[in-house]
């Protein structure tokens, strides 16, 4: 009698996941602009994942015909696994271009602030690893996001990587930081000529916590291919929230009062990306040119705003990387450093080119890793 209440009780729990895990396998398909909640399904969605195939297994030594609805549930959301896991072998990069193919580069560096610092300091900052690192792997096209640059004599870092690192075409989303000298936005720098330039001004509306993208044609060879770069809006989080979020964790309070301020944050930022997505997928979908789409979007794969800008386009990290693929590694919470599912910048491209080989930079300069790419080109 035990055993069989027991049975029915894991049978019971089972069927609440696995309706609850082909909800968030279907949320990647709503706007958060419309339905905020959907965004905190994409965040659960890997662990949903890990329980489902657990309690399956386990389901075949309990009820072996459950399983069978575990199973299937696994199969109709493959979509969404495939988006999780680049199942490719660890391979070593090479840092030595091959003639013929455009290497590009993409990278949050948090306005140079090194990993374990809070706030920028041009007195101590971490420009010159960064350029390290981009010697190391000379991109042709390098693409930034929370560039921060000035007028004077420490602040020159528009200068150092056109003038000293030869990349002599720039587009920049200007944004003034106030009334001071210094601005801060996405950049594109490239070694191959400029065409044309474009800013897609955000509307004010859905731009607190986000930067313009910016776009540039790139002439490569006999081939024009226009590079776009995007930093989607952020939570927002402050040192207020990240110490909430350690409360939350070791469970210092009833996480009522802590998690409030979170969770409004956050349905802010959902529904800000989904009208954001829509406006980067809609410059994609006219751009005369094929496109290359990078940068930090703020958002993992199984969400809206993957889905919507990827959208038949090829993934970099699936199609060459390996592993799950953790780009924010956080640098003031603990908890989110230690999170192995927040791959949040991507490098997407034209589904004609062909992605070669992927790495991420493995130095901890940012609380992002940069990501970079070979791609090739089809032949004319």
């Amino acid at each position: 009698m035990l055993r069989k209440a027991a049975g029915n009780f894991f049978i019971f729990n089972y069927a609440i996941v696995i309706i609850i895990y082909l909800a968030a396998a279907v949320t990647p398909y709503l706007n958060p602009a419309y339905w905020w909640f959907v965004g905190f399904f994409g965040l659960i969605y890997p662990y949903l994942l890990l329980i489902l195939v657990v309690m399956t297994i386990c389901s075949f030594l309990i009820r072996p015909k459950w399983a069978i609805a575990g199973i299937i549930a696994l199969a109709v959301s493959f979509t969404n696994i495939a988006t999780l896991f680049a199942l490719n072998l660890p391979k070593d990069f090479e840092t030595q271009k091959q003639t013929g193919k455009l290497r590009v580069m993409t990278w949050n560096i948090r306005r140079f602030t090194p990993y374990n610092k809070e706030i920028f300091d041009p007195e101590h900052n971490n420009l010159s690893a960064i350029a390290e690192e981009v010697r190391k792997y000379d991109p042709d096209v390098l693409c930034f996001q929370e560039f921060f640059t000035g007028t004077s004599r420490r602040r020159r870092n528009l200068e150092l990587f056109r003038d000293s690192l030869g990349f002599h075409h720039v587009s920049y989303a200007q944004n003034k930081n106030g009334y001071s000298t210094s601005s801060s936005g996405a950049i594109i720098f490239s070694k191959y000529p400029i065409l044309n330039k474009y800013v897609y001004r955000l509307p004010n509306e859905i731009a607190t916590a986000a930067e313009n993208p910016v776009a540039a044609d790139v002439v490569f060879g006999e081939d024009t291919i226009r590079i776009m770069t995007f930093h989607m809006q952020s939570y927002g989080f402050l040192n207020r929230e990240y110490e909430d979020l350690y409360k939350i964790k070791t469970t210092e309070d009833t996480g009522l009062k802590a998690s409030r301020n979170i969770f409004r944050k956050m349905r802010y930022a959902f529904s800000m990306r989904g009208m954001q997505a829509d406006l980067i997928r809609n410059e994609i979908a006219n751009a005369s040119y094929p496109v290359i789409a990078c940068g930090d979007m703020n958002d993992v794969p199984n969400s809206y705003s993957y889905v919507t800008v990827k959208q038949g386009m090829s993934d970099a990290f699936l199609e060459k990387g390996a592993g799950l693929g953790k780009s924010f590694i956080s640098g003031r919470s603990k908890f989110l450093t230690w999170l192995p599912t927040l791959r949040i910048d991507y490098i997407f491209s034209d589904p004609s080119f062909k992605i070669t080989q992927f790495r991420m930079v493995t130095r901890d300069l940012s609380d992002h890793r940069g990501l970079i790419t070979d791609i090739e080109l089809p032949k004319k």
